[in-house]
């Protein structure tokens, strides 16, 4: 029997093009409403499996590794069209803190946002980058990035260039503290 579950969050509020013709999404988590700007090569509100490089079971795997509190409620999922770049998903946890997070993880936090948490690590055949930023009324909102396994990309070094430009370039205005080079 097969599972109909999947990953593929449908349901993005249309986005704007800010100035510089960058995507302006609203992320609506609780009572805020997240501003997130991506490269207008990010993907929503459709699937092409050519730039999808995971499955359902990879995403569950993920989700359950690191936070005891049960999965909370997907708000994104973006890809690029581009096969080097990045497959990223959204998850808003309501009754977590960033303190609960940093409990659950059996290791050292790679980055303090200040606001956030940034960890990085090998689930299977990705390279992950998990980021977790404090919401203004409780919780939190994780942000998962996954990277193309089938890419040539030694220590991920394109992966994680895409995900720092992307986080801590043009949405450096989320965190109290920069990432500047996670790598």
């Amino acid at each position: 029997m097969q599972s109909c579950k999947n990953y593929y969050y449908l349901k993005h509020s249309p986005a704007s093009n800010n100035e510089d013709g960058n995507r302006l999404h609203h992320i609506k988590v609780s009572d805020e409403n997240i501003q997130f700007i991506t490269y207008s090569d990010y993907q929503f509100n459709k699937v092409n499996e050519k730039y999808v490089f995971f499955t359902t079971k990879d995403i569950d795997h993920i989700l359950k590794a690191n936070i005891r509190k049960a999965s909370g409620e997907q708000v994104m999922f973006m890809y690029t069209n581009m096969s080097i770049y990045n497959n990223l998903l959204g998850f808003y946890y309501k009754d977590v803190t960033l303190e609960n997070v940093v409990q659950d993880y059996n290791r050292k936090l790679d980055v303090d946002l200040g606001n956030g948490v940034l960890y990085t690590y090998d689930s299977g055949k990705f390279n992950v980058v998990d980021i977790y930023r404090k919401c203004s009324n409780g919780g939190v909102i994780r942000f998962i990035n996954l990277n193309n396994p089938d890419e040539k990309d030694p220590q991920f070094k394109k992966f994680h260039r895409e995900v720092n430009n992307l986080f801590f370039d043009l949405n450096q205005s989320l965190w109290d503290k920069n990432a500047v080079d996670f790598q």
